[in-house]
């Protein structure tokens, strides 16, 4: 559990899916935002401590990585969506080639998301953990309105202890069916909807149809 009392759990799908987003643009910062149902009592709150079911991820940019009106205008889609599925925005993934942390970008909107919701994290693909198929993400959460830490992992499978995930042999499974299938090529996230205003960027049906095929 974490200072603030919550703990998170991954679907399939939200842990997937920005590990997904990565593999695509393997030379570029890649963001999403993750999403929780309203109807949790502990995601609905902002005061009672609790389990929040992450349930899935939606890609947001690969190109335009900082905090610009392209970013803005993405966000308050994802909220205009998760809003007509009952949903929340509850947290966000960053995934950077070289340099450590969430990034400026990923760091404010971590905190502008802290400012709504006590609850809200960030993960940062950490490509080591991943290579040695392990629980693939540093999670951050913010200690105060100025203040971001990362929370390491004590637990022989490298899990942080906030932080579950089923199945639990899914980092190793994932990695090679991302080799085998190849189900990364489908992924869509804004900055692809820029460029064709038909790409599904906020529900990637196809590549959650493979995530549940293959790995779920």
């Amino acid at each position: 559990m974490t200072s603030t009392g919550y703990t998170y759990s991954l679907s399939p799908s939200s842990y997937c899916l920005p590990i997904l987003h990565a593999a695509l643009h393997p030379s570029s910062t890649v963001l999403g935002v993750f999403l929780s149902s309203t109807s949790s009592p502990s995601s609905s709150s902002s005061t009672t401590a609790g389990t929040i079911e992450v349930a899935e991820a939606i890609p947001l940019i690969h190109t335009n990585a900082n905090v610009s009106p392209i970013t803005e205008v993405a966000l308050s889609l994802v909220e205009e969506y998760a809003k007509s599925d009952d949903k929340r925005i509850v947290g966000v993934y960053v995934a950077r080639e070289y340099e450590d942390g969430l990034g400026r970008t990923g760091e404010r909107v971590l905190t502008a998301l802290k400012e709504r919701f006590q609850g809200a994290f960030g993960l940062l693909l950490d490509n080591d953990k991943l290579a040695h198929h392990q629980f693939a993400y540093v999670p951050y959460l913010p200690t105060t309105s100025t203040t971001i830490k990362s929370i390491t992992s004590t637990s022989s499978d490298n899990v942080p202890e906030a932080f579950t995930l089923c199945p639990t042999g899914l980092p190793a499974k994932l990695i090679r069916v991302i080799k085998e299938k190849k189900i990364h090529k489908g992924l869509k996230d804004f900055d692809d909807h820029l460029e064709d205003p038909d790409a599904d960027w906020l529900v990637n049906s196809t590549v959650k149809s493979d995530i549940q095929r293959y790995l779920a």
